[in-house]
Order: structure tokens, then sequence, then C-alpha cells
């Protein structure tokens, strides 16, 4: 057991709502959770994005934000706080990490252009192809991008590849890190034919983690984070992740010409430079933030919850991926509701149903993947105690055992992108 390295000092009250609310929500929801509202939750495991508790240090440092147009003194600390812990000269921030993602592949991504990655999430893959792009997924071992893949499309299309992009941790394949081996390996193989590598390191801290602790333990975590670092020419990052905030996003390269160019179009899209469109306050939230990710005993104790959770629901005989990644617990609907079109749809309803905890549901046809229906069970970082993970583990089992009793779903609505998030259903006939 890790206790926790942090105490309670403001609390937000939570409520189970009766039976039959909470069966009307979902059904109002059309069965999907992501269109459940927040109020009807009683634990919400649907995200780790922007659930983040922030410290005293966070927001006491909110009322020392400068909001003036240009150029506050909130940048000037965030560009010191990247040079120092990340190793890159230009930073620029952003209002979150899928509004950079838009402006990064705007530039440098163009029609008939192949994007080759250890695996993609949603919204990385849509603007991909929405500039004209072709996203490969070459997934390895764990997190890793499969080197032999990639050098069989390197040889056949080289030209047609701008840059490789590796997501940290591989959120799509169950959380999992990237190693430092697959990163050096990476490395030699892209500089023969001088091809960039591009980090989406939203979950860094947590892939570093696993680095430290079977590779690098000898070093302190903070030096492994900069050394990780050191394999990409460009970063960018969701700070409503691993930066521990409810918003944000940052841009970091060594290129200059890059940065320069990001500018320009950011500018139009998202604001002042300096700034990004967020409030100055809230870039001093991220620079507090991206120190205390870096504290070991923090680190530590977000990891052991994930792996707590993890080995509950094992525990239950529940088919739940292993290892286990670094933000999420992810099960594996099709084994328990192998006749469904749906499972994950279905047995996430369920949980709602029974319990008010609210999960994630990924992979399958619907998000284009080639992993099996999983629902994700995402663990907002220092907000649940290890007593809500094992209500958790206490309600998933409860449905698991009565998995012949929960009933099928077929579509009624389906959007055209993204579609797992706006995809509607009803019970079938």
């Amino acid at each position: 057991m890790i206790v926790p390295p942090y105490k309670v000092k403001l609390v937000e009250p939570i409520k189970l709502l009766p039976y039959k609310e909470r069966k009307r929500a979902i059904e109002e929801a059309g069965f999907n959770p992501f269109l459940l509202p927040s109020k009807t939750v009683f634990i919400d495991l649907v995200s780790d994005s922007g659930t983040s508790a922030m410290s005293i240090k966070q927001l006491g440092s909110m009322f020392s934000g400068d909001e003036s147009f240009a150029f506050q003194e909130g940048f000037y600390l965030l560009r010191k706080s990247v040079k120092e812990h990340f190793g890159f000269p230009y930073v620029l921030p952003m209002h979150q990490g899928r509004a950079i993602e838009d402006i990064l592949f705007e530039i440098l991504v163009k029609k008939g252009d192949i994007i080759p990655s250890n695996s993609l999430f949603e919204t990385t893959r849509v603007i991909i192809e929405r500039n004209g792009g072709e996203p490969i997924d070459l997934p390895g071992d764990g997190g890793d991008i499969d080197i032999k893949r990639l050098k069989d499309l390197l040889k056949a299309s080289s030209d047609c590849i701008p840059f490789i992009l590796m997501t940290l941790t591989n959120n799509t394949r169950y959380g999992l890190p990237v190693s430092l081996d697959n990163l050096r390996k990476l490395s030699l193989l892209l500089k023969k034919y001088n091809i960039p590598v591009i980090f989406d390191a939203s979950r860094f801290a947590e892939n570093c983690y696993f680095i430290w602790k079977t590779e690098k333990r000898k070093k302190r975590f903070r030096d492994v984070v900069k050394e990780v670092f050191s394999f990409a020419e460009t970063v960018y990052m969701s700070t409503k992740k691993d930066g521990l905030c409810n918003t944000g996003g940052l841009f970091m390269t060594g290129s200059r010409k890059l940065y320069n160019r990001v500018i320009e179009v950011m500018t139009v899209k998202e604001g002042f430079p300096s700034h990004g469109g967020l409030p100055d306050r809230d870039i001093w939230a991220i620079v507090n933030g991206l120190e205390e990710t870096l504290e070991e005993d923090y680190i530590q104790h977000r990891i052991y919850q994930v792996e707590y959770l993890h080995k509950l629901l094992k525990d239950k005989k529940i088919p739940v991926f292993d290892p286990p990644g670094g933000h999420a617990v992810y099960i594996i609907a099709s084994k328990i509701l192998p006749d469904h079109q749906f499972p994950g749809f279905a047995l996430a309803s369920e949980i709602f149903v029974k319990g008010g905890i609210r999960v994630g549901v990924f992979g399958g046809d619907l998000a284009a993947s080639d992993t099996p229906e999983y629902i994700r069970l995402s663990i907002p970082r220092r907000v649940y105690t290890e007593r809500h993970l094992e209500y958790v583990a206490e309600v998933v089992g409860s449905v698991v055992e009565d998995a012949e009793k929960i009933p099928k779903l077929n579509i009624t609505y389906l959007p055209r992108e993204m579609r797992i998030f706006g995809a509607r259903f009803r019970r079938a006939e």
C-alpha cells in the first residue's frame, strides 16, 4: 500500500441518484455514457483529461495571474519551466492539445502524406485525415512502435512521411508505455532518413514512470523525463492530463522555423502567442502542475491507484487488459458480452444504472480500431480514494455476474466523425 502524498483541504459532495433516475438518464443519453449529464454521475471515470484536483499551490498561484494582452508574466515562467524540465527553447501555450494538433498538422501534413505512429487517438486520426494525410498505426510490444514494420514502410514510402508521431503513453493500446529502448532504436532509424519525431506527450509522466521503474531507477525521475524528451524534435501535450490542470496545452520545439510558423497560424486561430487564448492564471497553474507531476511520491501514488483498481477487478475474474497502464484500467467488453454488436456501450450503460459510475467506451468498429470494443476506467488524478475504487470494483463485479441479463443495443444515430462520442442507441427488441 502507498499512502496518498496529500491531504484533503476542499471537498465536493457527490450523490448517488435513485435507481429509476439513473435508468432514465442513460435512456435519455441514448445508452452512451459520454452523453450523460455530469450531475447524474456518482463516480466519473469517463476520462482523466481535465478532471484532476489542483493543489493549493496551483490554486493560490492563479491569483498572481497577469491578465495583460501580450507577453504577460506567466509566459516567461512557462518558458523557464519548459527549458528546465524538458530542454526545449521554444514553447507556446494553447487552450488544449487538439488545438495544437489542428495547427501543427495544418502546417506539416499535406494530401498524400503518410503519418506512422505507435497508435493514434480518435481526434488525432481525424485531424490528420482532414488535412489529407493517411494515419497508419504500427503498434509493437507494449506501447512501442513496431520498428520492423516501420523500416519496411520507410523503404517503400519515406518521401511521403513528414514525421513520425509517438503517443506517450499509448492511450489506444491500453495506456501502455513506450520504452526507452524503442525510442533509441526509432531515433537511430530516422536519422538515416532525416525524418523528425513528434511526441504527443499528454501522459508523459506516467510513461516516464515505467521507464524509471524498470530501466533507470538509479536516476532521479525528473532526469529520466528530460532524457525521454531528448528523442523528440517537437512535442505537444494536453496539460489537462499530466499537467494536472483543468485546461491548457503546450507546444514545444527546438526548431525556430516551425515555432515561427506555428505563431503565424495560432495568432489567427487561438490568440496571441504568449497565451494562446488561455488566461494567465491558468498558465501559472500549468507551471506549478508540471513541477508537481515530476515529484516522485506523487507519480508513485498515481500509478499505484491504477494498479490497485486493476488488481481488484482481476481478483473478481473480470477480463482486464494485462499489464495495467498508466492512467486507466481497460475491461475487454467483448469477452463479457461476446454475442453483442456493441458490448462496450451495453456494459457501460449497465454499470451506470447499477452504481452511478460513468466509464468510457473505445475500440471496435465505431472507433475504426483493430482492437476489440472495451471500456476504459480512467482515474482522475488526486480525486478519488481507494474506497471509491473498491466501490467501483464491487459494482462492476456485480454487473459482470449477471452479464447474461444485459440487453443488446441497436444504433439509432451515428455521426460521420468521432462516432463513439456521439452515437446513440436503443435496446434491441
